[in-house]
């Protein structure tokens, strides 16, 4: 199908991710972009355009996701899916989010894109959904998800999904490598180039041989495989899996070398680290956080795979699609280019890689807006109640009530800026709106008293409706910052223009009483001239 506007449509879940950030923008030109993300687009820094429509839902919520899906049906549908969305961290241990997002999620996503006459479903697993091969092995497209770490896992289960998806609909796997930029941005590079160039005394340590080695593929390079793919998306049998990364594996000794080199300006001597001594640090590291609660990045799991090469070799992916990484952007001709950046812009580069860290399981302001929007009119309707049972116990309120309505329009008005200040982390939204449009409200009837009466029923109505929800009535300090702080700056800012109306309606007001008088004395001394006249010129 042609998208409104001319354009493809695109439904891109995980948009707030590293990725799903350069795929906006890299084809905000070219599609007509449905990005699906927990966190605001403000939060995550996500670029913003008019052909891209910010949608927030959590995957593994089939009633939300499944509200958001109609609306994209609504909208005109879409061309393409490209499935993002995934939970990942560094303990290898359980997660209920691994489930909840990675497999629970997919399903959803999978079951509510059967309805969408799509041209090509892509599905974002990793070459490390496989087992590392030994000896001169490679992976390649026919290998088997088969990694015993928990994020193999789950991306196993998607896989076997999205093969059974297949035979519905046109639908394709791509194992990525390691993604990085010229900025790094790939969590474990990051940790290893801040030691490495650090005066820590792990500083000069590699573990084992130093031959640990994973495939890395640079970000650009992934987005022209995804061009060329929704471009040549015939080219694609249903099911197929394609791998995107770059041929062999670089090593962690290769990369100190290089690191050390372009940072020192000279090449550094490592200590290689024999694996027996190597468990002993981090068993001892592991102990240490027990008890002092500080948290390292190295992790027991990581031992088995000390000196362990995950090794690729593209057999088919650049013939389907006529694709293959620019060898420009390999990471050893890249280091240099990620070093510069460290060394020239320190603050923005440390920036984009503490976000990449950054895990948050429970989204809880986006928790809190889905609650909010999804009962809308009964909480509204709460809050009603609750003016109407108490106004008439309030002395020196004025509102404007000939009916319920005025009071309903203002009441839902602020709870659309409340809903509008979570969705953008902006709270100062109905501050800025009394800054504007308070005067209006006073000309009207409406007393500070009355405003500041029904913002706070306002909040009492939410904050209460919200304390019945088990899953976010424990967070007491959200509440506060999403609710009760905007609720206050709004407070502050009517308050400041309702003293000032009064002043100008008092200073106006002696203006008046000063033209009259002044017009008073002018007519006073007309009449005293003239008769004065007419008594020096009386005949």
């Amino acid at each position: 199908m042609q998208s409104l506007g001319g354009l493809p449509a695109l439904i891109l879940t995980g948009a707030s991710g590293l990725l799903g950030k350069y795929l906006l923008e890299e084809f905000k030109n070219e599609f007509r972009i449905f990005a699906i993300a927990r966190r605001s687009q403000y939060e995550c820094n996500a670029p913003r355009h008019p052909n891209i429509a910010w949608m927030r839902a959590d995957i593994s919520d089939i009633a939300g996701i499944t509200k958001t899906f109609r609306e994209i049906q609504t909208a005109g549908g879409a061309d393409f899916l490209i499935h993002l969305a995934a939970y990942y961290d560094f303990e290898n241990e359980y997660h209920p989010e691994y489930q909840r997002t990675n497999i629970n999620g997919t399903a959803n996503i999978i079951q509510l894109a059967k309805n969408m006459n799509l041209k090509l479903f892509v599905f974002a697993s990793s070459v490390a959904a496989c087992s590392f091969p030994t000896g001169n092995q490679f992976i390649d497209e026919d290998s088997p998800a088969d990694g015993s770490h928990i994020y193999a896992k789950s991306k196993k289960a998607g896989e076997e999904m999205v093969k059974n998806f297949s035979e519905h609909t046109p639908s394709c796997i791509m194992r990525l490598g390691a993604i990085y930029s010229d900025w790094c941005e790939y969590a474990p590079l990051y940790m290893q180039i801040n030691t490495w160039i650090s005066n820590s005394y792990k500083a000069k340590i590699i573990a084992g041989h130093g031959d640990s080695s994973v495939p890395y593929i640079h970000v650009r390079d992934v987005l022209t495989f995804i061009r060329e793919l929704l471009n040549n998306y015939k080219m694609v049998n249903s099911g197929e899996t394609l791998v995107v990364s770059t041929n062999g594996s670089t090593s962690h000794l290769q990369l100190y070398k290089l690191t050390t080199r372009y940072y020192f300006g000279n090449e550094l001597k490592p200590v290689l680290l024999p694996k027996f001594i190597c468990a002993f640090g981090i068993y001892l590291l592991t102990a240490i956080k027990i008890f002092l609660r500080i948290n390292f990045f190295e992790k027991p799991w990581m031992l088995k795979y000390i000196d362990k090469k995950l090794n690729v070799k593209i057999k088919r992916t650049n013939r389907i699609i006529d694709w293959s990484p620019d060898s420009r952007l390999h990471i050893e001709k890249r280091i240099p280019f990620i070093i510069e950046r460290m060394k020239s812009e320190p603050i923005t580069w440390q920036l984009r890689n503490s976000m990449i860290l950054r895990k948050s399981e429970l989204r809880v302001d986006f928790v809190i807006y889905s609650i909010l929007a999804d009962d809308e009119d009964v909480i509204i309707d709460k809050i009603i109640d609750s003016i109407n049972s108490t106004f008439n116990l309030e002395q020196q309120l004025v509102i404007p009530r000939s009916d319920n309505q005025e009071i309903k329009w203002f009441v839902k008005l602020i709870y659309r800026l409340i809903l509008t200040s979570i969705n953008t982390n902006n709270k100062l939204l109905i501050q800025n709106y009394f800054e504007v449009s308070a005067v209006n409200r006073f000309e009207t009837g409406y007393n500070y008293e009355s405003i500041a009466f029904l913002l706070r029923k306002i909040e009492e109505g939410i904050i209460k409706y919200l304390n019945t929800d088990e899953r976010v009535n424990k967070y007491r300090k959200e509440l506060y910052d999403f609710i009760t702080l905007p609720i206050d700056f709004a407070l502050d800012e009517a308050e400041q223009q309702y003293h000032l109306y009064i002043h100008n309606i008092k200073t106006n007001n002696r203006e008046e009483i000063q033209k009259q008088k002044s017009e008073s004395a002018s007519a006073r001394e007309s009449l005293e001239e003239t008769i004065w006249s007419c008594l020096v010129n009386r005949k």
